[in-house]
């Protein structure tokens, strides 16, 4: 490493298999290769990981060091950055990006955090991780800069699309349990039952992660099988196609350049960004997703174009109402092909998400460094995901459920708002994945967990609920209603059982959908 070397950036492929990683590390990399050409700065980028941290060649200009930067934190990332605070002394502030770290407990940094100050700088995509990294560190420097991944894009020049005589849907991600694709196939079946609007098509592009939900130790084997059978017992089987995994140059040549509308009704710990859901909105197409993580943050750019589905609270975690997210893809199909999405608004989008103006913001963090060498503290919140992890062995498993309160805290924090409340007068279906047999109600819940509960056989105030499909009822009683209501289970399904559409307001040219 030369003398005059000012920023050092640690960057790795140790997290390939996230895919989105595949394309977001790229990007960051050339901002910073971006910086040093635009700013005259002297950048050294090393990908790891290296056989050890001396190989580095830092001995002899650490201490001259404008700023060290980490795309990610790795085994390898934390390991160098330990060895350059520890062993080589390095004061100067250090840049860390923060990709869903902030809702797992900060488990990869491992003993980075003991040498981390107020003067370094987390860079997160998204106000709700912003919020979440300042619950484990107060008095953390962190700041909200977008992934630059529009230069890397495949963009449209078409700024209008023709409407498709059967209303395409995209999925394009991960198929795991946490993304809630389950939920979107109820949603279909509700569409579908309603009568009242022409059919529409699902397309499903990715493959299987078989990550499950680490944080509470919650896995569903064989989640997509699991899918295909679903959407089979819905009556979806000819509505819903899965194309596996895909390139990405194939994706926006056939999907994200194609009239579509994209959806996403995720509820993953750490939705930050959303690339694919980026992607088709700067190609100038429709989307449905959850008001979630980053998802948010997209409405002020692309208004006329985002739906946002709220995401509701309950005893056992996030929860969106399918009744809503069928409203939104009801809305969306008939938005689809009808307005013109302004010139002048994409292209201000699609510049908040380009190279230079990430460059230009990234800069200023080292450029400007505020704050003292003081120490980072951790929170009391971070102090007992600590401890858990501990008590649990190590393993990234750091809360007990989805009903865990510092989880719904973490929720709260990503966009679980409005209570689901019971109406003992409404006509309620049960969701698909819960079944009744021999007086025991069983919920097998890809997402959230299994659980059981005995039914007398002659309920006291019985209420008759739907099951789904709509074969049968059964009598439960009415404070067993109610809790599984609360924990997100049953619905009240006005497209199913009436002439109405759905008892939901929304704002047709986009915005959120509210009960």
């Amino acid at each position: 490493m030369s003398g005059n070397d000012d920023v050092l950036v640690l960057t790795t492929r140790e997290k390939s298999w996230w895919l989105s990683l595949q394309e977001v590390i790229p990007a960051i990399e050339r901002v910073w290769t971006d910086i040093g050409r635009s700013e005259g700065q002297n950048v050294r980028i090393i990908c790891g990981p290296l056989p050890r941290e001396a190989d580095l060649g830092l001995q002899a200009s650490a201490s001259r060091l404008k700023g060290i930067v980490m795309t990610t934190v790795t085994p390898w990332i934390a390991r160098t950055a330990l060895f350059l605070r520890r062993q080589l002394h390095v004061t100067a502030p250090m840049v860390v990006y923060v990709f869903g770290d902030s809702t797992e407990g900060f488990h990869a940094f491992g003993d980075l955090t003991d040498v981390l100050t107020e003067r370094d700088t987390f860079v997160v995509s998204c106000e709700a991780e912003a919020e979440a990294t300042r619950c484990s560190f107060p008095n953390a420097q962190v700041r909200v800069i977008p992934i630059p991944l529009v230069d890397q894009f495949k963009v449209s020049d078409s700024d209008h699309h023709a409407r498709l005589d059967t209303p395409r849907l995209a999925y394009v991600g991960r198929v795991s349990e946490q993304k809630n694709l389950h939920t979107l196939l109820f949603a279909l079946w509700i569409l579908a039952a309603s009568g009242r609007e022409p059919s529409v098509a699902l397309d499903v592009y990715g493959g299987e992660d078989n990550l499950g939900s680490p944080n509470m130790d919650l896995k569903y084997p064989n989640y997509a099988t699991y899918l295909q059978g679903l959407s089979e017992l819905l009556g979806l089987g000819r509505t819903v196609t899965w194309h596996g995994l895909k390139p990405r140059d194939w994706l926006f040549d056939n999907v994200h350049s194609e009239p579509h509308i994209l959806v996403s009704p995720t509820l993953h710990s750490d939705e930050n960004f959303g690339s694919s859901v980026l992607a088709s909105l700067v190609n100038g197409h429709q989307v449905v997703t959850t008001a979630w993580g980053g998802h948010l943050g997209f409405q002020e750019w692309f208004p006329q174009q985002l739906a946002l589905v709220p995401v509701h609270r309950s005893t056992m975690g996030p929860v969106v109402n399918p009744v809503s997210l069928a409203y939104a893809i009801q809305m969306a199909t008939h938005r689809m092909g009808e307005a013109t999405v302004d010139a002048a608004i994409l292209s201000r989008a699609r510049a908040e998400f380009s190279a230079r103006g990430v460059a230009r913001r990234s800069y200023e963090i080292l450029d400007r460094p505020t704050g003292d060498s003081a120490p980072l503290k951790k929170s009391s919140i971070q102090h007992e995901i600590d401890e858990r992890r501990s008590l649990f062995g190590g393993t990234r498993k750091i809360y007990t459920s989805y009903g865990d309160p510092i989880a719904q805290g973490f929720f709260e924090i990503y966009g679980m708002k409005e209570q689901i409340s019971f109406d003992k007068h409404a006509d309620y279906t049960l969701a698909p994945w819960v079944s009744y047999s021999d007086n025991v109600l069983c919920i097998d819940d890809p997402h959230r967990g299994r659980q059981s509960f005995h039914v007398d056989a002659r309920p006291a105030e019985p209420i008759e609920v739907a099951m789904c499909p709509p074969t049968d009822v059964c009598r439960l009683s009415e404070s067993l209603v109610s809790d599984i209501v609360a924990q997100g289970y049953a619905f009240p399904l006005p497209l199913a059982h009436s002439a109405e559409v759905v008892e939901i307001s929304g704002d047709a040219s986009g915005g959120r959908y509210k009960e």
